[in-house]
């Protein structure tokens, strides 16, 4: 480390401690949950999709439920997440998985992340889930 960085984190380290001795407190605001009609929409706009490839007969609120959980555990906005999401099933269809679709996609990747977690940004996890998805035979 050189001496002008170890400078710049020691006064940082000193206005740290400053504040914490000082009785400041620090509030962290909770990110904003996404309107309910947002994640509605791009919950049936990934239905939509697959209807349209002949992938699904579930009813909307299957893609409704689904979204809202996936999206209760991301920092992604609803279209953001959508497009995400799409990707995925998109990806594992090059691949050659016949049996995923948007809405396994979604149920597959809720049900990896704890609901305890606090939220996070969710596209390593569908990354994640296409690699699983090659390791464990389902695609080739």
């Amino acid at each position: 480390m050189m001496n002008a960085q170890r400078i710049a984190s020691a006064a940082t380290a000193a206005l740290l401690l400053a504040a914490c001795s000082s009785g400041t407190t620090v509030t962290v605001k909770p990110l904003p949950t996404p309107a309910a009609t947002d994640l509605s929409a791009a919950a049936q706009e990934l239905r939509a999709l697959d209807q349209a490839a002949g992938a699904t007969t579930e009813a909307a609120d299957a893609y409704d439920r689904a979204f809202a959980a996936l999206a209760a555990r991301c920092v992604e906005q609803p279209r953001t997440l959508e497009a995400e999401v799409h990707s995925t099933a998109a990806q594992l269809k090059a691949l050659g998985s016949e049996t995923q679709t948007r809405l396994t996609v979604l149920n597959g990747i809720a049900a990896a992340i704890p609901p305890a977690y606090p939220r996070s940004n969710c596209a390593p996890y569908l990354d994640t889930y296409v690699a699983a998805q090659q390791a464990t035979g389902t695609i080739h």
